[in-house]
């Protein structure tokens, strides 16, 4: 039969092994990343490729 200090010993050991495996990976406040400004300038198109010597027109 356990005796009582064995019981307190095994109870004070899941209650610290269950806090440090609630603690795993908590490293501060939770927040919502800020937005990103949008561009003032419109973006620009690509420009158009140049006509090669076989798509030129005679």
């Amino acid at each position: 039969m356990l005796k009582a200090p064995q019981i307190l010993v095994r109870a004070l050991s899941l209650v610290v092994g269950m806090a440090s495996l609630a603690a795993c990976g908590q490293r501060g406040p939770l927040y919502l990343p800020k937005p990103q400004p949008q561009a003032s300038a419109p973006a620009q198109p690509a420009p158009s490729p140049a006509p090669t010597a076989s798509q030129s027109t005679p």
